[in-house]
């Protein structure tokens, strides 16, 4: 009689058997994750420095009184648009209309002694010559003619500075810009320097900024150095204005002014730029960011910032190839606007990465790799 037991370990062998089959056909089916790879991006850049910086009008006027007396018109509103010449405000012109008037009086009655003292002295020249005269009564007539001459001048001056008073009743414009808020209403008494509005001309803008000094000098080299574009660094500088909401508004400006001087203190050396501004589309005293271009890389190798990852060696990306993820470090260069990153080294052109979801991949990890475009668009 066959003993049982050896009848039932035949049969775990063979059910165990099976099993391990199931298993394996298991394993086999199961396919390999999808990931998303490319090819970086091979573009130009230009390699930039920002800086903090401010907007300034190109003429800030502050517009004051000149003279003293009430102001009778204000003709202007808060933020308008004037041209040079125009009339802004009025301070009460009588009192100066009324010594232009006794100044004019003056220099006629100047004029008119120096002709009757030029007439007197033709005749006493003429009675001189036949001795009929004496030598002082010629002297004394000179010295009339010489003396009404000097009136005159002192009439013509008198006369200069009255236009010149009433003229400051009428405040005009220097430029054309536009206009603050006035500080001051119409009724009220105004004295000289009383300060009455702001004009601001507005077409075109300073961008106003300092760089560290050892940062031009670099900058400097690096432009030689690289000889594909002017040995000046900065020609053109952009200007970027951002709104409440972080969107952002670029404009050129051209770099107009770089101080002979660094500052002691700081260390630093202030910049300009000028920008056109026809549209009135910015405003003095607005805080902005400057991108000042230095260097050019040509053919740059370029993956988004989200497809690179960091470890305690530095930055790194994953490559893959023959369908299977290799962990490389990378060098990486400057940020673009568009938020590509340069890969100065550790990736080439033709080769293909990982774009997302680095946390799920290992390195030595088979993939099915599914190829996008990352060029942005």
């Amino acid at each position: 009689m066959k003993n049982k037991s050896s009848i039932i370990i035949p049969a775990a062998l063979i059910f165990l058997s099976m099993f391990s089959c199931a298993n394996d056909q298991e394993t086999k089916q199961v396919p390999l994750q999808k990931f998303s790879v490319a090819n970086p991006e091979v573009r130009d850049i230009v390699y930039r420095l920002e800086y903090p910086g401010y907007l300034q009008s190109e003429r800030i006027v502050e517009i004051i009184a000149r003279t003293e007396g009430f102001l009778i018109e204000n003709k202007i509103k808060p933020g308008q648009k004037v041209s040079e010449g125009d009339v802004l405000f009025i301070i009460e012109p009588k009192t100066y209309e009324d010594k232009l008037t006794t100044a004019e009086a003056a220099l006629a009655t100047a004029k008119s002694n120096l002709v009757f003292a030029q007439s007197s002295l033709d005749r006493i020249e003429e009675a001189a010559k036949s001795n009929a005269v004496s030598q002082i009564d010629l002297i004394q007539a000179q010295t009339n003619v010489d003396l009404c001459k000097s009136a005159i001048k002192t009439a013509e001056a008198q006369l200069s500075i009255a236009q010149t008073q009433l003229g400051y009743c009428y405040i005009k414009a220097p430029c054309n810009g536009r206009v603050s808020k006035s500080t001051v209403d119409e009724g009220n008494y105004v004295k000289p320097q009383t300060q009455l509005t702001t004009l601001y001309k507005e077409d075109n803008m300073y961008a106003i900024f300092t760089i560290e000094a050892s940062n031009l000098i670099w900058a400097q080299k690096q432009a030689k150095s690289q000889g594909s574009i002017n040995t000046k660094p900065f020609n053109t500088v952009d200007v970027i204005v951002a709104d409440v909401t972080g969107e952002t508004e670029i404009f050129q400006g051209e770099l107009d002014y770089l101080s002979p001087s660094a500052d002691l203190s700081t260390g630093t050396v202030d910049m300009r730029a000028v920008i056109k501004n026809p549209k009135n589309e910015l405003n003095n005293g607005v805080y902005v960011k400057i991108s000042l271009p230095y260097k050019e890389t040509k053919d740059a190798v370029l993956v988004p910032e989200s497809s690179i990852g960091s470890d305690q060696s530095g930055r790194y990306i994953y490559v893959v190839k023959d369908d299977t993820v290799r962990y490389r470090n990378v060098k990486v260069g400057q940020l673009e606007r568009d938020n590509m990153r340069e890969i100065t080294l550790g990736l080439q052109a033709d080769e293909l990465y990982i774009t997302e979801a680095l946390t799920r991949v290992r390195n030595g990890q088979a993939i099915s790799p599914v190829l996008e475009s990352t060029k942005q668009k």
